[in-house]
């Protein structure tokens, strides 16, 4: 595969439909882009590609599980589940097509409420969390094709890192589950029992014991999160090694010793949820999210995506963005500004407490080895299972336009990469953004082949010698043109 030039104005191409605007965010076995889709007609839609990263393509073991990934989210079809729409190779490296999905973490939403003193209101985190769990019971009760519209064996799809950072809230107000990067389902080829991890504050007791997991491990999870993001704190934060004690001991205070006003009908739902042993807990995301519904209607709390919505560009606003006029309602436009607001006030019993920070939302990360240790696993294995981390600024990163082995027999790799810097294409919509400045990208530069040698003819003079190439002397140029560029200071301070 060829390179593009060194400046480009546009996408990068990749395969045949797509092309790559810019990178998103890297894990352990992954690299994820913002890409678009081209077609007939002027037919333009972004959507994300995953793609593996190129040093675990020659894996099969690796290369089984992106794949496993791409088969799972093939046949799920839910409005609270990432969809994905292709996969394919590039250079011998396999990819996903997938929706993107314009929002952010819950975490991050998370915190940026805390920030602007609007923690998320208890109706709307229950009513995520009720999404979240109509979308699991969806893929945990996912049947196989078969003659029948409900007939086929159980899938048995079971996520294994259900988290903040693996719930997107669009900026709609729905919620979409993503990254089945390590999900389980019946069918797949039988993988290391080291090879389990999602984030340890947000494991099973069995995960964490290292135990058989089930879709329950799941319910589990979903429930630490829903414990957060309703008392305003963390559930398991500490050391690695206290955190799994806690995790296979059972020990977890229930909510009002946070705050004493907690609903008590929603701790039952909580504590339900985050009951030890797998028997005791909900045996059904189905019945999670029933619950979760009933005591929105039983308390009179008013939520869905409309109003989260709207919270969301309240807090845009608060920021010193804009709302969209399409979200106002007529009650606001009507009312005067200091009328009391009857949603806001409701709920302020229900942010974060006055000692609690900003910085409470933050990933909290252990030191790798640390973890690896507490949880039995080796630091490769863990490593491998990372989930991927947005790109913050000034991260390096290399485009996915080489083969993990270089498939033109013409083109020789140098062994110098040379970083450029590549402004990343403003999209038409402007829904898309993009905070910091240009990212830098690690593009190998490739040495042109020699030409072929002609004999000349007899009766032709020799021709004189050809210049050498360009791009022969790229990192000559390079370091002759900072040298001009120094000189020239240097002058100019001089005169």
């Amino acid at each position: 595969m060829n390179l593009p030039s060194m400046a480009f104005d546009g996408p990068v191409p990749f395969g045949q439909r797509y092309g790559l605007l810019r990178p998103l965010a890297t894990g352990g076995m992954a690299e994820i882009y913002l890409a678009r889709q081209n077609a007939m007609a002027g037919f333009e839609k972004d959507i994300v590609i995953k793609r593996l990263k190129p040093e675990l393509a020659t894996d099969p073991r690796i290369v089984e599980m992106f794949l496993d990934e791409a088969r799972i989210g093939a046949v799920l079809n839910h409005p609270n589940v990432v969809h994905v729409y292709d996969v394919d190779e590039e250079g011998g490296v396999p990819y996903i097509a997938m929706e993107h999905i314009v929002g952010e973490e819950l975490n991050q939403l998370c915190r940026r409420g805390l920030s602007h003193e609007r923690f998320l209101p208890l109706p709307h985190a229950v009513e995520l969390i009720r999404q979240a769990a109509g979308g699991m019971g969806y893929f945990h009760a996912k049947r196989g094709a078969a003659e029948r519209p409900h007939g086929g064996a159980g899938l048995e799809i079971v996520h294994c890192d259900i988290s903040p950072t693996n719930l997107l809230v669009t900026e709609d107000g729905f919620l979409k589950i993503i990254d089945f990067g390590i999900a389980r389902s019946s069918g797949q080829r039988p993988r290391d029992e080291g090879m389990i991890p999602g984030k340890l504050s947000y494991m099973s007791p069995e995960q964490a014991g290292r135990g058989e997991v089930d879709h329950r491990s799941d319910i589990f999870s979903l429930g630490v999160v829903l414990y957060e993001i309703t008392v305003g704190r963390r559930l398991f934060k500490g050391p690695a090694h206290e955190v799994v004690r806690r995790l296979t001991e059972g020990v977890i205070e229930p909510p009002t010793f946070a705050k004493r006003e907690f609903p008590g009908a929603l701790e039952g739902i909580i504590m339900r949820a985050l009951e030890r042993h797998p028997e005791n807990r909900y045996q059904s995301a189905y019945d999670l999210a029933d619950d979760l519904e009933g005591f929105l209607r039983t308390e009179r709390l008013t939520s869905g995506p409309v109003r989260i919505a709207r919270y969301l560009d309240e807090l845009s606003e608060a920021a010193g963005g804009a709302r969209r006029p399409e979200l106002i309602s007529e009650r606001e436009q009507v009312r005067a500004e200091q009328e009391l607001d009857f949603d806001d006030q409701m709920f302020d019993g229900y942010r974060a407490a006055e000692d609690d920070v900003p910085s409470e939302w933050d990933e909290f990360q252990e030191p790798e080895a640390e973890v690896a240790a507490a949880l039995g696993l080796e630091l490769e294995q863990l490593r491998l299972m990372r989930t991927p981390v947005p790109h913050r600024d000034g991260d390096v990163l290399r485009l996915p336009l080489l083969p993990p082995t270089d498939s033109s027999p013409t083109a020789v790799a140098s062994e110098e990469s040379v970083p450029i810097i590549v402004a990343p294409p403003l999209p038409a919509s402007g829904v898309h953004s993009w905070p910091g400045p240009p990212l830098q990208v690690q593009v190998q530069a490739l040495a042109q082949p020699p030409a072929e040698a002609k004999a000349p003819a007899e009766a032709t003079p020799p021709a004189p010698a050809q210049p050498p190439r360009a791009t022969s002397f790229l990192p000559w140029l390079v370091l002759g043109t900072c040298a001009g560029i120094a000189i020239g200071i240097l002058a100019s301070q001089l005169l």
